[in-house]
């Protein structure tokens, strides 16, 4: 007798078949995602777009070749569809490298092509995608149930801590707090260069900012201002909120009545602004350098000025973390790597974080004299600082070890919450060392400036402290003092069973003595990855302490184990009950007495 398959209907074979598309396009996006961040974490930063764009063809080919095993494809199905996916980009790579396509075109391009590619490849082999229901083996189901059940336990952990301690450091308060600041519109001397530092209402980098800053205001022969578009509180890393001197139109006004100009405005890195503020601050920008000002940008703060258009055609650098997508966003711009600063004209572009500090050195080369800006760096004990041009310093690219970030960010274990108080006539770097470098520079925690009202910094700052101590003792981990002057007046105060520790005790860079204290408290391997995203060489700096978060690393494994056998034993009591609800009921019996024979 002959046993005819079941026809398939069309409309099934169709579904299929698409369902089949989909879960390729799945697989090879999740392979290009997943092994995108492995690579950038092993690998030096790629940046030939040919290199670049063959490595994310076999990331894909990759994501795509172990999905087509699970579901039981043969190689020669899998070889095949390899080739569709990378052929498109082999071929147009050749007129990319004779200069004839343009490199985004060899990507957008080649994506469509890649797609086409692969349906014709499934169409090759119709029957294996539409006739033939390819299973996926229930072992593979109950193991990958398993693997996202203990994966879900410390990546809920890791996602949880995280927002937290990011969403935090460029919060803006939420009570209504209106503070003059102190006025230097008295002592403007139209003889001095004038320097305008820019901040937004959404936030600046602390360092960036404050570094610069104290460089040039620590001279006594500038103008410093701190501006913004509007009177607002500017809040800066970690939670510490600034004052801005003037606004826009107060210092237009300001030079106009003291018939001067702006000699140089210093950018920093900026929280991202809402559109008319954005708006504004480029038109303001794209004025002064119409005007004949100096434009200088710190770290990030080099996308500011780049979406301002004025760094189009020219050199530039900025942070090493950010290269890759201020390429991809500003193509236009000649980015570049291991230089201290770019100096091209008109605009400085300084790399990341403390870099500004030679940003700011390369201005009073340029405004004032060399002999001033070595005066100037011995002051701040910057022992980096190389007269008349920029220093060449390391290419840096995410490592293996950097994972201390993610530890720290996600399940450091000990204390995050941490104040700092900030006290009258304390050093703008020694406040910016303290703010910046438990929170983004090492993901340990958050910060809390702490005091009891507004507050002058060494070179006329007004800081506005979010709490005073007593108030906020019963969160505290740590209560953290910076400043030399405030070491020596003993200026800390305790509240809660929390004892002032004094930062900085010493005449030596304010950074030093943080590094040394993560180092000690934590670990050694967060506080040199602290010191390379603040690009600052620590060879000279004596770092002792554990030298592994190995707490903070052993926390996801148990998470994860946890996980897994909370699955494992889900699933044996989920099987013993389906197993106990398929026995048959026991017969019930009749009454009688079975019949002797």
């Amino acid at each position: 007798m002959t046993i005819h398959q079941p026809r398939i209907g069309r409309a099934r074979m169709v579904g299929r078949f698409v369902w089949h598309y989909v879960e390729m396009v799945l697989a090879m996006s999740l392979g290009m995602l997943l092994l995108g961040l492995l690579w950038g974490a092993v690998l030096p930063e790629v940046t030939r777009l040919d290199v670049s764009t063959l490595i994310m063809a076999a990331d894909m080919c990759a994501g795509m070749a172990v999905w087509m095993r699970v579901r039981r494809h043969g190689w020669p199905a899998i070889a095949e569809m390899s080739l569709a996916m990378v052929a498109p980009f082999l071929v147009l790579l050749v007129p990319y490298w004779f200069g004839v396509l343009p490199g985004h075109l060899v990507t957008s391009i080649g994506h469509v092509l890649m797609f086409v590619f692969m349906a014709l490849a499934m169409l090759r082999r119709r029957a294996e995608y539409t006739h033939h229901p390819v299973g996926i083996r229930p072992a593979w189901v109950r193991r990958a149930a398993v693997v996202l059940v203990a994966l879900s336990v410390p990546a809920t952990v890791s996602a949880v801590n995280t927002v937290g301690k990011f969403r935090d450091q460029y919060t803006t308060r939420s009570d209504a707090v209106s503070v003059q600041p102190v006025s230097k519109a008295g002592g403007h001397d139209p003889a001095k260069p004038t320097v305008a530092l820019l901040v937004s209402e959404s936030g600046a980098n602390v360092a960036d900012l404050l570094g610069p800053y104290e460089v040039l205001a620590g001279t006594g022969r500038f103008n410093t201002y701190v501006v913004s578009a509007a009177t607002r509180l500017a809040p800066l890393t970690g939670g510490l909120d600034l004052v801005p001197d003037l606004t826009f139109d107060e210092l237009a006004r300001l030079l106009g009545d003291r018939r001067d100009s702006l000699d140089a405005v210093v950018i920093p890195a900026l929280q991202p602004s809402e559109p008319a503020e954005r708006d504004s601050i480029n038109v303001w920008l794209r004025r002064q350098s119409a005007a004949g000002a100096l434009t200088v940008s710190v770290c990030a703060g080099a996308r500011t000025l780049a979406d301002s258009g004025l760094l189009d055609g020219r050199p530039a650098t900025s942070h090493w973390l950010r290269l890759s997508g201020l390429r991809e966003d500003f193509g236009k711009v000649n980015w570049v790597a291991g230089q201290r600063y770019v100096d091209d004209g008109n605009v400085i572009t300084a790399a990341g974080v403390l870099s500004g500090i030679d940003g700011g050195l390369r201005i009073i080369e340029r405004l004032i004299d060399e002999n001033t800006a070595r005066e100037a760096a011995r002051r701040v004990h910057w022992r980096h600082y190389t007269p008349g041009g920029s220093a060449q310093i390391p290419v840096s690219g995410l490592e293996p070890s950097d994972v201390v970030a993610v530890l720290n960010a996600s399940y450091q274990p000990g204390p995050t919450t941490i104040g700092v108080q900030v006290t009258e006539g304390v050093g703008e770097l020694e406040l910016a060392s303290a703010f910046i470098s438990y929170t983004e520079q090492s993901t340990i925690g958050r910060t809390v400036a702490l005091g009891d009202g507004p507050v002058r910094s060494r070179h006329g700052l007004t800081f506005v402290p979010r709490s005073t101590v007593a108030a906020a003792a019963g969160d505290l981990d740590r209560l953290l003092v910076p400043g030399v002057d405030a070491a020596r007046r003993h200026a800390g105060v305790g509240a809660g069973g929390l004892q002032p520790e004094y930062l900085h005790l010493d005449q030596e860079f304010a950074f030093d003595p943080v590094l040394r204290d993560i180092a000690r408290t934590y670990d050694v391997q967060t506080a040199r990855f602290a010191a390379k995203t603040l690009e600052y060489p620590i060879l000279d700096v004596k770092l002792t302490g554990d030298a592994w978060p190995w707490l903070a690393t052993i926390i996801p494994l148990l998470l994860a184990l946890l996980g897994a056998g909370a699955a494992i034993a889900s699933g044996m009591v989920f099987r013993r009950l389906r197993a106990r609800s398929r026995e048959p009921e026991p017969s019930r019996g009749t009454g009688k007495k079975p019949a002797m024979i």
